[in-house]
This record gives structure tokens, C-alpha cells and sequence, in this order.
């Protein structure tokens, strides 16, 4: 999900540059090129559209020294976009002054845009220090860009237990299939143990494919044999062709060989030809004998020549069974 911002902060240049042409503003006042012309046109622009121009060029010069000014705009200016360019232009500039401005409008501004865009620049920073009042805005901001924007802003954090139990929570309750995708993308940006339940509940019973889908690619870098188990459970009982073919894919990124027999068996007996030529190109990634034995099968037996070509190709990749990686040490 991508920020509003940058088409905002276009259009308030175009429309300022627009009045000066047709001389409703005088030319030099269309724009600022300074940091300190730029926050006097923050402090005292007669239009909104001045002083949204002045908050965004603050941001792309990136001086610390604006960062009071700024503050100042995001807390007090009437106009919504002011106060969103003041919010995103502080994010930029990054520093620890910043913080304390962006979590009170996070927690108190009125408007969704400039809690969501305070969202965004508190991840920006990766402000740890912003964990507590980003975990609350997921979990209770009524406007659902404003919780997806913190749930992405938590995964550009340090991990932290408030964080991924926040996000654990929105992934399985939140109403809104777009912020249980941010909270899935963020916990496999935390990489986050103790969020493997969740991930295993939701790639069960979520409504959303797209939510499942998220959830079985997070999977890919949580380690452990629950989420092993969730990932062949998936593979029984999912019904949607898509979210079985990121499944399986899944489970060759993690090239763990306690899944093989369940992709041997989707190799064999899964309804989607291109389900099963991918189990055929993920066993070839996990190695193994399980995987040795499937695929010299199916590539000289498959009624399938699409199963045939997979299982050819994925044997002559086929790792050595002492490069893949097992649950427990094999046997000397």
C-alpha cells in the first residue's frame, strides 16, 4: 500500500504554480528553494497550498532544523494536507525530535490521512520508541489505512513482544482483509517465533485467499516444525488452487525434508497441473531420498508431459541428500 503523499504533494505544486501563471500569486511565492525560506513559507503562507509546498520541499531538503517548524504545522495548521506533508517531511528528515510529534498526531489528529501518513514516518524512522502508540493505533484506530499503516510501520521495527502480539491479534480479528495482509507481511518482516499460532490459525481459517496467501509466503521465514505442520495441513485441506501453489512453494524456500512426503504426495494427486509441477520443482530444491525417489518416478511415468517436464528439470537440480535440511539429525 502505497502513500497518497507524493500525488498530493504534486498536485498542490501544480495548482500554486497554476495561480502564480495566471497571476493570482505573485511568481516567487509558487515555491521555495531554502530551508529557511521554506519554513517561513511553512509559518506564514497565505494559502494552504503554500505551505503544503513548503512542508514537502522541508522534507526533501532533510534539515534537522526544520523539524520544529514542522512540529509546529502538523500540530496546529487547519489544513489536512499541511499537516499530512508536515507529518511525511518529518519522517523524512528521521531524527529523535521527530518522534514526539508523529506519535501525538498519530494518537490525536482528527483526519485518517495524517494519522496514517504519522504512521508511515514513525516506520521510517524505526522508532522503537514507537512501539507502544503504533501497537495501539493497529489495534484500535477506527480507520483501517490508519492500522494497516502501523501494522507496516511495526514490521520496520526492532522485533519486539508488543509488536508481534499486536500484530498476532489484528492478523486473526482485524475486520479488514487489508490490515490482516500488513500485520502477516509484517510479522515475517520480524521473523517472530512466538507469532507462528497465528500464522497457523489464519492460514486455516481466514476467510480471504489473499490473506492465506500472505500468511503461507510469511511462513517461508518463521522456523520450527509448527510451522511445518501448518504448511502441510494447508496442503490437505486448502481448496483455493493459488494458495496451494504458494504452499508448496513455501515449503521448497524452507528445504526441509519433514515435508517431503506430504509434496510427494501433492505431486501425485493434486488437481491443479501447475500445483503439482511446483511440488516437483520444491522437492528438487529440499533434496533427499523422498524427494530422489518421487521425482526419478514422475519424470519417467507422469501421465502429465507438464508433471514430466517439472520432475525432469527439478532432477537434474537435485541437491544432495546431506545438503537438505531435517528436523531432527539423521541417523549414523
Amino acid at each position: 500500500m502505497t502513500s497518497r503523499l507524493p500525488s498530493i504533494g504534486r498536485l498542490a505544486a501544480l495548482l500554486v504554480f497554476a495561480a502564480a501563471l495566471a497571476g493570482l500569486l505573485p511568481a516567487q511565492a509558487a515555491n521555495c528553494e531554502t530551508v529557511s525560506s521554506c519554513m517561513l513559507q511553512l509559518r506564514f503562507g497565505e494559502t494552504h497550498g503554500l505551505r503544503e509546498l513548503a512542508a514537502q520541499q522541508l522534507g526533501e531538503l532533510g534539515d534537522p532544523a526544520a523539524i520544529p517548524v514542522l512540529a509546529a504545522a502538523l500540530a496546529v495548521d487547519d489544513g489536512e494536507f499541511v499537516r499530512a506533508n508536515s507529518a511525511q517531511a518529518l519522517g523524512r528528515i528521521g531524527t529523535i525530535p521527530s518522534i514526539d510529534p508523529l506519535t501525538k498526531a498519530l494518537a490525536n489528529d482528527k483526519r485518517d490521512l495524517v494519522r496514517e501518513t504519522a504512521a508511515r514516518a514513525l516506520g521510517n524512522i524505526q522508532a522503537r520508541d514507537a512501539v507502544t502508540p503504533l501497537s495501539v493505533a493497529l489495534q484500535k484506530d477506527p480507520a483501517w489505512p490508519v492500522r494497516a499503516a502501523a501494522a507496516t510501520a511495526l514490521g520496520q521495527l526492532h522485533p519486539t513482544t508488543i509488536a508481534a502480539a499486536a500484530l498476532s491479534t489484528q492478523l486473526l480479528n482485524d475486520g479488514r482483509r487489508e490490515v490482516r495482509i500488513q500485520a502477516a507481511e509484517a510479522i515475517g518482516s520480524l521473523k517472530a517465533k512466538e507469532t507462528v499460532n497465528a500464522l497457523a490459525k489464519a492460514l486455516h481459517d481466514d476467510p480471504s485467499p489473499q490473506v492465506r496467501t500472505t500468511v503461507a509466503m510469511t511462513l517461508a521465514v518463521v522456523d520450527g516444525d509448527e510451522a511445518d505442520k501448518a504448511l502441510l495441513t494447508a496442503l490437505r485441506e486448502e481448496r483455493d488452487r493459488d494458495v496451494r501453489r504458494t504452499v508448496v512453494d513455501t515449503m521448497g524456500k524452507r528445504k526441509r525434508t519433514t515435508v517431503s512426503d506430504g509434496l510427494a504426495h501433492t505431486l501425485q494427486m493434486d488437481p491443479a497441473i501447475e500445483v503439482r509441477t511446483a511440488a516437483a520443482m520444491a522437492l528438487g530444491r529440499i533434496g533427499g531420498a523422498v524427494a530422489r525417489d518421487a521425482l526419478t518416478y514422475f519424470a519417467a511415468n507422469s501421465l502429465f508431459p507438464q508433471v514430466r517436464r517439472a520432475a525432469q528439470d527439478a532432477l537434474a537440480e537435485l541437491p544432495a541428500v546431506a545438503e537438505a535440511k531435517s528436523a531432527t539429525p539423521s541417523a549414523n
